[in-house]
């Protein structure tokens, strides 16, 4: 694509509506401003500046009217002196790639996070943090991700460089669009993911996937621009946002073969009440009646609560983790549950003043604070973490992937609909590491919005 090159003086002649692009670098903003400039039903791209060169400014015109949009790319977060409300953003848990700033009254208008990887192996929860920097702040916020990709994690890194190892072609899991419609409700405010074809990979899955994802992007970004200067924009915000999360509803309610046999993905990766039932049997009137809520065009409607869990439909927990102190010493000793069958990442127990007594066993130079820390009337979530990795004579720091998981099973599991307390939070570090660390990590600050009770090297800590 060719754009000509104009001045800051002939933008500014347009009188323009002005928003700025604060990001992790200028390649992430640069693309950002791209999405809109191709396939774009709502804005035509006219020209763009490079006054001075590393801070390009693009300007668009509104389709049919006579206004002027112009954005312009501020590159790397550190190379500024942030607005306070963008550096409380970037900083609650995880930066995200982008934030797009109204520059007439600082507004953060959108968050935006785009990946060239797929959600698969240790990258599945590795975002999260960065999802929820947008939703606690009602921001609109779109993830971009691939529908499937290839999962390398179980090879040394000396395997994966020497390139001997392509790895296992895999899909996101159901939950990772669960949690984005759960983030909607929960925050009122659009959490969305928009998956983009990977043609090799999705054919070895089955799959021929469509290319509108990109567009859906481009529109959505556009319209929520649109929207800040003209309310009128708001039935297509809406539009666009209700074919978005039908898409995502689409991924996860389609068939696919799961050990020879065809089932749903959503059965295959959560098959836990009421989540499972209202996605897969209600899942249109469930999404016009999120866009309606999200939009403050409807109250909320409990027929469609995703969170209220039915403890009945979980099963016993076969944690991936079960060589661990902790885990090993539970075993047996107490029932806790999970999603589904198999090995999973966390799990609960309905029984918490039982594991409370099994802790002070365990840990008796910390008897008294798990009762201080757990409320015995609520169940308890079981997080399973690591923080450190040894390499050679040292432990380097291990945020990822820790801090997503925490942050989308936190998300899922220990809270209600309209974010109220429905289980306490056991974070556990199961790796030894070093008695002194850093507490400035994205994981530190995960453990701080998250846990009830953290477990480092066998010693509970105050957070």
């Amino acid at each position: 694509m060719t754009l000509e090159v104009i001045s800051n003086q002939q933008i500014e002649g347009h009188k323009p509506y002005c928003f700025v692009i604060y990001s992790d670098n200028i390649l992430e903003g640069t693309t950002a401003a791209e999405l809109l400039c191709e396939s774009n039903k709502l804005l035509e791209i006219i020209a763009v500046s490079y006054e001075p060169i590393d801070q390009p400014i693009y300007l668009f015109k509104e389709r049919g009217k006579d206004v002027y949009i112009c954005i312009k790319i501020a590159g790397k977060y550190e190379n500024w002196d942030l607005p306070s409300n963008v550096q409380e953003t970037i900083s609650f848990i995880d930066k995200p790639d982008f934030v797009i700033v109204d520059t007439s009254n600082g507004e953060e208008i959108f968050v935006g996070e785009t990946t060239g990887t797929a959600n698969v192996g240790n990258s599945q929860w590795q975002r999260e943090g960065r999802k929820i920097s947008a939703g606690v702040k009602m921001i609109p916020m779109v993830y971009q991700t691939y529908y499937s990709g290839t999962d390398r994690s179980m090879f040394t890194k000396e395997i994966i460089d020497s390139g001997a190892e392509m790895g296992q072609v895999r899909e996101p899991t159901s939950i990772q669009v669960i949690n984005h419609f759960i983030y909607s409700l929960r925050y009122k405010t659009p959490s969305l993911v928009i998956y983009y074809p990977n043609p090799e990979c999705d054919s070895i899955k089955g799959f021929q996937r469509d290319n509108e994802g990109k567009a859906l992007f481009g529109n959505y970004v556009s319209v929520c621009l649109l929207y800040t200067i003209d309310k009128s924009y708001k039935s297509i915000k809406k539009e666009i946002e209700t074919e978005i999360y039908k898409r995502m509803l689409d991924f996860i309610t389609e068939t696919v073969k799961h050990r020879n046999l065809e089932t749903k993905r959503i059965d295959k990766d959560f098959p836990v009440q009421p989540a499972n039932g209202i996605l897969k049997n209600s899942g249109r009137p469930f999404i016009d009646f999120l866009v309606n809520y999200i939009n403050g065009d409807s109250q909320f409607d409990d027929t469609y609560d995703i969170t209220r869990w039915d403890f009945k439909t979980f099963k016993p927990w076969s944690h991936m983790y079960g060589k661990t102190y902790l885990l090993s010493y539970l075993r047996n000793k107490i029932t806790m549950y999970s999603y589904m069958k198999g090995p999973t990442k966390s799990g609960f127990t309905l029984d918490t003043p039982k594991l409370t007594d099994l802790l002070d066993n365990l840990f008796p130079n910390d008897k008294g604070k798990f009762a201080q820390r757990l409320d015995a009337k609520l169940p308890t979530l079981i997080i399973p973490t690591l923080m450190f990795q040894k390499e050679g004579d040292r432990y380097i720091y291990k945020v990822d992937p820790g801090t997503g998981e925490i942050v989308a099973f936190a998300e899922l599991f220990s809270k209600d609909v309209q974010g109220n307390k429905t289980m306490n939070t056991l974070i556990y570090v199961h790796v030894p590491g070093p008695e002194e660390f850093s507490t400035a990590t994205k994981l530190c600050r995960a453990y701080n919005r998250y846990a009830d009770c953290l477990i480092i090297n066998g010693q509970v800590y105050d957070l």
